[in-house]
């Protein structure tokens, strides 16, 4: 038998057994058997009898009472069957169903349901029964978070890193880093090799005026020719102008006086203390930065911030005990439409049961931020120009 002419009889098959589920009983005004089972039903085993003639697949029969018999001026008989899922069928399976019905996870993944009734049969369903997330008056899907909840969003490992991610998130969106400072700092020569030509000259006259006339224990060798008889070094205007032109054998020569002479040692302690600053700011700003574009990459920057009402532990001052207590906190504003529809689908489908956003993210392992940070400075440049800059804090 040619393919074309047994594809035509089943086709005429399906239809006559479509018209036999459709019309039977019309003669007498009774409700069709297909109606019967579909609005009848009470889960998916009460439609058995039926699926056969849909090929074991809802979204044929969806789409049967949605296209071949709309409503008019309602409501179509297919949205009333996912009403009859969402309303009658055993809770822990009207949301798989439901999107069954409507194309399956196939079909969403790949952009070919209908939005519109899966935002209100699924997705909507999903937003009554979160905390802390809404749909505005645009459709668009906000989420709000509470100050220090972005650390959720890291993961709980080092990934690669010295330092546990999510702890470090803590602290980054929480009160602040904690941070070890680090104190190796390179040597003063070569730190006075790095100033800029006008902190250096700054430098040289800042001595001068500081220990003008004084007497210092200045004993490298270097300063024997204007050593006095008592092997002391005064710190003249002439003996500092012998450090200016600026240039290596200059910046060679301070660096020795300064390194090498007790007098002066708080400026290297201090000088030391700049850089370290510098050095260990930069770094602390490598973590902020990597953190929050880590965040930001993943779900955008916030749209606007408010105040939300929440439960907090406070202390009761007149007991002196801690209480829940309702107060108004900060909060700040995120659209995450796009990333919410697809996990809230994916949830309802694999999971079924409504939690918040949060807890989707971590049920899935999507909070597995965790950026590499070097605990060195990427650029020694950045080091050197806040080092310039904050030397004169310190002298």
């Amino acid at each position: 038998m040619p393919f074309f002419l047994f594809k035509y009889l089943y086709v005429m098959k399906i239809l006559n057994s479509l018209t036999d589920l459709v019309l039977e009983n019309s003669l007498t005004r009774e409700q069709p058997y297909l109606y019967k089972v579909v609005f009848s039903s009470n889960d998916y085993e009460d439609l058995k009898p039926i699926m056969k003639v849909f090929n074991n697949d809802l979204h044929q029969l969806f789409k049967f009472f949605d296209r071949v018999v709309p409503n008019v001026g309602g409501p179509s008989d297919g949205e009333l069957f996912l009403g009859r899922i969402q309303y009658h069928w055993p809770m822990e399976e009207q949301l798989r169903y439901t999107i069954d019905a409507l194309g399956g996870m196939r079909n969403w993944n790949n952009g070919m349901v209908d939005n519109d009734l899966m935002d209100e049969y699924v997705i909507d369903v999903y937003l009554n029964d979160m905390r802390y997330i809404h749909k505005n008056e645009d459709g668009r899907i906000i989420l709000e978070l509470l100050p220090g909840e972005e650390a959720e969003f890291f993961d709980g490992g080092y990934g690669g890193n010295s330092v546990d991610c999510n702890e470090v998130a803590k602290q980054i969106f929480g009160d602040g880093l904690e941070w070890e400072p680090y104190d190796d700092v390179d040597s003063v020569e070569n730190l006075i090799k790095d100033l800029s030509e006008e902190n250096y000259i700054k430098l040289v006259r800042y001595i001068g005026i500081e220990f003008q006339n004084e007497e210092v224990d200045a004993w490298r060798e270097e300063f024997d020719n204007v050593r006095e008889d008592n092997g002391k070094v005064i710190i003249t205007p002439s003996f500092m102008n012998g450090f200016l032109p600026d240039d290596d054998s200059s910046r060679y020569s301070l660096a020795v006086l300064i390194g090498n002479t007790p007098e002066l040692h708080d400026i290297e302690i201090e000088i030391g203390h700049a850089y370290s600053r510098a050095w260990n700011e930069v770094v602390q700003n490598q973590y902020y930065t990597a953190y929050y574009n880590a965040f930001e990459d993943f779900l955008g920057k916030p749209i606007g911030d408010g105040i939300t009402n929440t439960y907090k532990n406070v202390m009761n001052p007149t007991t002196g005990r801690e209480e829940w207590k309702n107060v108004k906190v900060p909060v700040k504003y995120f659209d995450v439409t796009d990333r919410a529809r697809a996990m809230i689908v994916r949830h309802a489908y694999e999971i079924d049961s409504p939690d918040d956003f949060l807890g989707m993210v971590q049920e899935f392992d999507m909070n597995t931020l965790c950026p590499a940070v070097d605990d060195y400075p990427w650029d020694d440049d950045e080091v050197n120009d806040l080092f310039q800059d904050s030397l004169w804090d310190y002298l």
